[in-house]
């Protein structure tokens, strides 16, 4: 039985990926955070065990290496790094706690439990996969620490890509675009806070423009892709005999990345603009 290490299964993608993968057989770790979260996934059906697994706290995951080692005899064969929230709001006010916040639980999180894993991946031979995004690619007003974050995972995930490779270990990249998960609604939640504490010049300056924006993220919840597309994939590239260094799944995920080198900063910027506001 194949094994694989999920962060972040609460809900959206990493749920999904847990349930696709514990039907096609896989022995499946689901790293939560909450009691509640706990009990839920292990009601899923399949082989899934869940786990206590913050990505910021260095002994729980010490705690959840030493469980899995032991349960595995020292090999894993895949990590999935998902866990992930989302920051919005013009950077003039977005407060340094939270742009450290998504940065230690997107990058320096991500980066931790590899570095954890990493000897039992390489006894497996094994193989990563980081959950990143389309966000990662492209940057929009207003999401600025979201794409802060997801653009450093690109240059982890390739340098760690190159780094691995001769040891055995792969390294894959998933940029979803707009999926309908949870995650949405947390970062309007935030948003709408940021926004009521504008004050000063700031309020004038943003308050509309975060309204429009955060009616784009309520439509991404409400639109967005369904996550069990994106736990197809994860599947995919885990079973691929070669896997690539970056897949895209979504609606228009592929035309985005692959047409964002090519229109003129200018431009893009005067699309992103309007396409945040809602117009």
């Amino acid at each position: 039985m194949r094994s694989v290490l999920i962060s972040g299964c609460s809900s959206g993608i990493g749920r999904a990926s847990c349930v696709r993968l514990a039907r096609d057989g896989w022995r499946v770790f689901a790293g939560v955070r909450s009691d509640a979260d706990l009990r839920s996934v292990e009601a899923e059906a399949g082989e899934i065990a869940a786990i206590r697994l913050d990505v910021t706290d260095t002994s729980s995951i010490n705690a959840t290496r030493t469980r899995i080692e032991r349960e595995l005899n020292g090999a894993l064969d895949a990590l999935v790094n998902n866990a992930g929230i989302a920051v919005g709001g013009p950077l003039e006010t977005v407060p340094p706690w939270d742009l450290r916040h998504i940065l230690d639980v997107n990058v320096v999180g991500q980066v931790a439990v590899t570095q954890a894993f990493l000897p039992l991946l390489r006894a497996a031979r094994g193989r990563i996969l980081f959950i990143g995004s389309v966000g990662g690619r492209v940057a929009f007003p207003y999401a600025g620490p979201y794409h802060a974050s997801k653009f450093a995972l690109e240059a982890v995930a390739d340098s760690m890509r190159a780094e691995l490779r001769p040891q055995g270990v792969s390294v894959s990249l998933l940029e979803p675009g707009p999926i309908a998960t949870p995650i949405w609604a947390k970062a309007r939640k935030q948003v709408a806070s940021l926004r009521a504490g504008l004050s000063g010049e700031t309020g004038p300056l943003y308050a509309e423009k975060l309204q429009g924006f955060e009616k784009r993220l309520s439509s991404a919840e409400e639109s967005g892709g369904a996550a069990e597309e994106v736990a197809e994939k994860v599947l995919k590239v885990l079973r691929a005999n070669s896997p690539a260094s970056r897949y895209q799944v979504g609606r228009g995920a592929k035309t985005l990345v692959s047409m964002r080198p090519l229109a003129p900063d200018a431009l893009f910027e005067s699309l992103a603009r309007r396409f945040t506001a809602g117009r």
